[in-house]
């Protein structure tokens, strides 16, 4: 080819100005090698990054070095730039497309990301990451190598769509799906190559939603793709979108894992299993529903092993004097206290926390879930399984026989268990539990409207305590900002009015949202005998609400208030979670 390319070269250029030869040949040898760079480079991140239509991607990198080649043989050193641009066209094109999967620290058009990309593609030994694909380094290979008809054919076969790179795919923390009894679900023995590229696809997605800190997975199906989404911090995130085979594939293989009837499609199903990432142990419940484009599945992720428990109260975000009532509250012998909130406040941890403060050793603590959500030691935990005519209510019943200290109902969803744990709570039991509602107060009217007598609320209720999540600011990038005047003269400090709140921004830190993490907001209402004298007279809400005010309960909305003048938290995120 040299011979041909020198003879090719000679009969184009300028007989008396042969150093135009050489450089024409330089040019197209720069060319040339720049353009296979980019093809390897497009090769391997279509793999590794799994961006969409990753095999054309490839094609069209292949095309460009071949195109250029044939140029020059047939119209001469002309065809070099246009060589050149076709490639650079390509490459720029395949970025942009690879750049929106990717935050802004792993995008190569901008300039702290193109520095991150040089320096890892110097590191990189191979075009393709074995632990990342789960496929040998040879296929990509192979498909520039080895001409376009192997390529052609690997264009009819279904694409894995494409998907979000995340450390928890280079991660190198040992992961396992368990069975609900705790037994392996899949053979430990076996590497990614031994094991379907459907269960290979849904560990990466799991391992990717426990390393994003999501207490969710939403695998929803569309009209040409499934997108993976995740809730992060109480908000959902568009994540990965998979090719609708693959979809399929993933939702299976779940379900296999989950004890669910895979054949069945058309029925709601639910189901539960374990994963373990590293020390960290997950409970995760799988409920999957049909939709008019396939079967979605949704999974909430408990993590069963977190450390809420060691450290207790102090750890949910309580102010201090909230946090003293609530250490006199549940250290009482005997007496009920509920934890209200919507789905997804953190209602269930905060009964947790308040358990991990009690003395396992000195008292009998039975709880009654559905399901159980965390571990504790020496304490008795019963599931609920309503399939089997096992619910709150009997089993309720039974422990009740069993000399219990302290009671943990999981949530109040009917009269009847409402009433049994009303009438533990004035037998010499203390019980905890929640309970769906907007506020505290909203709590005392639910309890009256489930049917319950009123003298045996008024009597059983020690407190209420009202919760929502709000997200924390981020640490590295929230900025200072002027107070709006409301806020200013509503709130002062000793020196003067209010200087400056905080709000969000965004960077790399946070992912671009501006909030890392979540802490609690509470309204903690003390049933005291102001408050005993209205509920037996049928209350309204807002003329309990004016009692709890005056009994000292500081609102929901005040208390997220103050941990936005801390700079805990954004205006906006307040009033976002509070109304």
């Amino acid at each position: 080819m040299n011979a041909v390319l020198l003879a090719t070269l000679e009969n184009q250029s300028f007989p008396a100005f042969p150093w135009l030869g050489l450089l024409a040949f330089a040019s197209f040898a720069g060319t040339g090698i720049a353009s296979f760079a980019a093809t390897r480079w497009i090769g391997s991140e279509a793999a590794e990054r799994g961006v969409s239509n990753g095999d054309r991607w490839t094609l069209a990198a292949v095309t460009a070095p071949a195109a250029l080649v044939i140029g020059v043989a047939t119209i001469g050193p002309w065809a070099i730039p246009l060589g050149g641009i076709a490639a650079l066209t390509v490459t720029y094109l395949f970025a942009r497309q690879r750049d929106k999967l990717l935050p802004q620290s792993e995008q190569v058009l901008t300039r702290a990301g193109a520095t991150t990309a040089w320096a890892a593609l110097r590191e990189r030994k191979s075009p393709v990451k074995r632990e990342a694909t789960g496929v040998a380094p040879q296929r990509h290979w192979k498909a520039m190598l080895g001409g376009l008809l192997p390529l052609l054919e690997r264009l009819k076969r279904p694409t894995s769509g494409r998907r979000k790179p995340a450390a928890a795919e280079s991660s190198e923390l040992p992961f396992s799906f368990l069975k609900k009894d705790g037994t392996p679900a899949l053979d430990a023995a076996k590497d990614d190559d031994e094991l379907s590229q459907n269960v290979v696809q849904a560990r990466r997605m799991m391992i990717v939603a426990m390393q994003a800190g999501a207490t969710d997975v939403h695998f929803e199906p569309h009209e040409h793709d499934y997108i993976a989404r995740l809730r992060v911090d109480g908000v959902l995130r568009d994540g990965d979108k998979i090719d609708p085979l693959m979809g399929k594939g993933i939702i299976s293989a779940i379900k296999v894992i989950a004890d669910m009837d895979i054949t069945e499609r058309r029925r709601p199903q639910d189901g539960t299993f374990s994963a373990t990432l590293g020390d960290a142990r997950y409970d995760i419940r799988v409920a999957s529903t049909p939709t008019s484009y396939g079967e979605k599945l949704v999974l909430r992720l408990l993590q069963s092993s977190g450390g809420v428990m060691s450290s207790g109260l102090d750890s949910i975000g309580l102010r201090g004097a909230v946090l003293k009532q609530l250490h006199d509250v549940i250290h009482r012998p005997y007496g009920m206290f509920i934890v209200a909130g919507p789905t997804g406040s953190g209602k269930t941890t905060t009964v947790y926390a308040s358990l991990s403060e009690i003395d396992s050793h000195t008292h009998n603590i039975t709880t009654i879930e559905d399901p159980v959500e965390y571990r504790l030691d020496n304490i008795t935990q019963i599931a609920v399984n309503t399939k089997a005519g096992v619910s709150f209510a009997s089993i309720l019943r039974s422990v009740l026989r069993q000399d219990p200290d302290v009671l943990l109902v999981g949530e109040i969803r009917d009269k009847e268990t409402a009433e049994i744990a009303c009438q533990a709570a004035l037998t010499g039991h203390f019980v905890f539990s929640t309970l769906h509602a907007n506020d505290s107060v909203a709590t005392v009217t639910r309890l009256l409207d489930l049917g319950l007598e009123p003298t045996l609320v008024q009597t059983a209720l020690t407190a209420v305590l009202g919760q929502r999540l709000a997200r924390r600011l981020c640490p590295k990038c929230k900025e200072p900002c002027p107070p709006p005047d409301s806020l200013a003269r509503k709130f002062l400090v000793k020196g003067g009015p209010v200087s400056h709140i905080y709000r969000e921004r965004g960077c790399e830190h946070c992912g671009g949202t501006g909030y890392r993490g979540r802490l609690g907001i509470h309204e903690l209402l003390i049933v005291d005998d102001s408050v005993r004298e209205l509920i037996t007279s049928q209350p309204s809400v807002t003329d309990l609400a004016a009692a709890a005010k005056k009994a000292g309960t500081v609102s929901l909305k005040n208390d997220g208030l103050i941990k936005v003048l801390k700079g805990e938290t954004s205006l906006n995120e307040v009033m976002r979670v509070t109304g």
